[in-house]
């Protein structure tokens, strides 16, 4: 079983050169990605890391290029060439185990683009640098004994994340998961079926094994309910199976899902945090590419946030939609 450090501090981050111990397909698309590495700061349910989906190369000093007259430079560098993914990936942490002597850390992630294709060969033995933890965490509520996690697509791992951290605080967790179909779904069989009525039950072993009962849906109805995720969820919640009060709700995957998981709490008073996606060069907020609206009580009543370092978890009721 996975144990998750949830009460150190998360003041430091580092670059670390990790070795892969594992990669595989876990679906159409998608992969679970293992690395170990000797040390790793402290990281919780929520954090992500930027990820070089090219080996680690030497910091080399400043290289003169000549520039002829009237022709362009030539340049040989692979990453400049577009042989190499130049710019990190952000991905979520899905876990974390700690050994002795030994960090590992485990990511699913799905093949979208060339870094993330180029990942997806990667193979045992390698090694790859990891820029991180970075981000806040997704809060555990004391005063909260229940919580509903709502997961879709590559926003699932860290609900797989907290659900293990939720299960440590001795909190009674229930999650969501969707995805287009059966084949794009990155979770592995269970001990009992997906129900097709909404009922919560032991199908996935991920959740399974941090005593979670999942909901799963898929658009197709290729497995569990069909329809959306968050139609599952609003029904568990009119079914009275967890008082509001009692009740908070994390949320992460596209934006249209998380936005509808927003609506449903705030209308219902529920306790809610999204962890948002956006699109991050450097994850350390020098790029300020990842901006979100963000209310406040400022003269305007909202500002500009970064995602990467004021994020990526807001409470659903402080994001402005656009």
């Amino acid at each position: 079983m996975m144990r998750i450090m949830c009460n150190e501090t998360l003041s430091s981050r580092g670059v670390y050169v990790a070795t892969v111990a594992a990669n595989d397909a876990v679906c159409d698309e998608h992969y679970r990605l293992r690395l170990r590495l000797t040390e790793f700061p402290p990281s919780r349910a929520g954090q992500f890391v930027q990820l070089q989906c090219r080996p680690p190369a030497p910091q080399l000093g400043a290289a003169v290029v000549d520039w002829p007259e009237n022709k362009p430079p030539q340049f040989t560098q692979p990453e400049l060439m577009g042989t190499e993914p130049l710019l990190r990936r952000p991905l979520s942490l899905a876990g974390r185990r700690d050994d002795a002597g030994a960090v590992e850390l485990e990511i699913l992630y799905r093949t979208v683009g060339a870094g993330t294709r180029r990942l997806a060969n990667v193979r045992a033995g390698q090694e790859l640098s990891v820029l991180g933890p970075l981000g806040h965490p997704l809060p555990i509520i004391d005063a909260k004994p229940a919580a509903a996690l709502v997961g879709g697509g590559v926003g699932i791992p860290p609900m797989i994340y907290l659900a293990h951290a939720l299960q440590e605080a001795g909190k009674k967790a229930t999650a969501f998961c969707g995805a287009r179909s059966r084949e794009l779904l990155p979770l592995a069989k269970g001990v009992q079926p997906a129900a097709t009525d909404g009922t919560p039950t032991l199908c996935t072993a991920e959740f399974a094994q941090a005593e979670t009962p999942t909901v799963l849906t898929t658009d197709d109805g290729s497995l569990g309910v069909k329809g959306f995720i968050t139609q599952a969820f609003e029904q568990w919640l009119d079914s009275g199976a967890a008082a509001g009060n009692q009740l908070v709700v994390y949320s992460c995957g596209p934006e249209v899902m998380m936005r509808r998981v927003g609506e449903i709490c705030i209308a219902r008073d529920i306790e809610c945090y999204l962890s948002l996606e956006r699109h991050m060069a450097c994850g350390m907020g020098t790029c300020q590419s990842c901006v979100v609206k963000i209310r406040d009580a400022g003269e305007q009543g909202w500002s500009y946030k970064l995602c990467c370092t004021d994020g990526p978890v807001f409470p659903a009721g402080d994001v402005i939609w656009e």
